[in-house]
């Protein structure tokens, strides 16, 4: 969604949506404004009313929370933009093809007619035939000078309207299903890029990892939330760095990852995670005067195994027992889902 306040506008609304977050414990990060941020705005109805319900029960917004609400009422409502404009696409594209297809027959019977008129010129009448047949071929010529007129100007017309559906595409399918800080999936994109294997359903040969970062709350209440913004970002570019292109990672919460895996054995995704882990905790974010964040960077990574009958949520649901058990364990550590063996 492109927002249309003014400069003054937008001054205004942000004044309002910081007086509002301050009491909440979410971090001032970009879904935790678009919510907001919306909200004021009265933009989104849906999202208002859930908002104030929530408020109105006295609670404090934690960020799993604003990522639902962000979730559920804008990234959702964008990526049925998405469909629409996909779907918009498919009917201009069906257009076009009928006015090809015409303008096709219409030559294809231009051609007819002119056979037909070179055997009556060349018939024993011919000469005699010759000005009615030259003017029911010169009206079908005109017949074609039209369709294919027609058809050059609304196919001109279509690819203006492809070019905005086209805009309008990429901007629904890149904006609402990448986090807007680590560039990685969110929950939505990772869920979609599942969806488009060729069997999503059959998860036998699929490795899973569950990455959350230690003591993340404490990292943003000692060193600020901009170093817990660099924290992030740097976790997302190590994943990137070690992923593989059929890998699918991302970020699902305020310092949760998901890696999904085709392909890999357990063994192989927890050789790759240990590889995670180890180039996380030599991590060395340094702030915006130059010092370092004096500090070790740590992730605690839970790896499951797909089996035939699991789902994508089962098989999450069995990566997170594994992080909370690397957890309990001391953090700083990978372990395995119950009962699984590396293969």
């Amino acid at each position: 969604m492109r927002y249309q306040q003014s400069r003054e506008e937008s001054a205004a609304i942000l004044r309002r949506v910081l007086h509002l977050m301050s009491p909440h414990r979410a971090g001032y990060h970009p879904l935790s404004y678009a919510v907001w941020y919306e909200h004021v705005a009265e933009l989104n109805p849906a999202l208002t009313h859930e908002l104030e319900k929530l408020l109105c029960s006295g609670g404090l917004l934690s960020d799993a929370e604003i990522c639902r609400l962000h979730g559920l009422h804008i990234a959702a409502r964008d990526v049925e933009t998405f469909e629409l404009a996909r779907s918009e696409l498919r009917e201009l594209l069906g257009r076009s093809e009928q006015d090809t297809l015409q303008a096709q027959t219409t030559v294809q019977r231009f051609t007819l007619c002119l056979e037909e008129a070179n055997l009556q010129l060349s018939g024993p009448d011919g000469a005699q035939a010759a000005p009615r047949v030259i003017f029911g071929v010169l009206e079908r010529a005109w017949q074609v000078q039209t369709t294919l007129k027609n058809l050059h100007e609304q196919l001109a017309r279509q690819r203006e309207e492809v070019a905005v559906v086209m805009e309008r595409l990429e901007r629904a399918q890149t904006e609402p299903l990448r986090d807007p800080l680590t560039g990685l999936n969110n929950l939505y994109g990772f869920r979609r890029a599942v969806e488009m294997r060729e069997d999503p359903a059959d998860l036998s040969a699929v490795a899973f990892l569950a990455v959350d970062v230690d003591n993340f709350k404490r990292v943003n209440d000692t060193h600020g939330h901009v170093i817990g913004d660099k924290v992030l970002k740097k976790i997302a570019e190590i994943l990137s760095e070690q992923l593989s292109a059929e890998d699918v990672a991302a970020r699902v919460g305020g310092d949760e990852f998901v890696v999904f895996m085709p392909g890999r054995t357990l063994a192989a995704a927890a050789s790759l995670a240990e590889k995670i882990r180890a180039s996380a905790q030599r991590t060395l974010i340094v702030r915006a005067d130059g010092t370092r964040f004096a500090g070790e960077v740590t992730l605690s990574i839970g790896a499951a195994a797909g089996r035939p009958s699991d789902t994508l949520e089962s098989l999450r649901h069995n990566a997170d027992v594994a992080l909370y058990s690397a957890k309990a364990a001391g953090r700083n550590r990978v372990a395995l889902a119950p009962g699984s063996a590396p293969s």
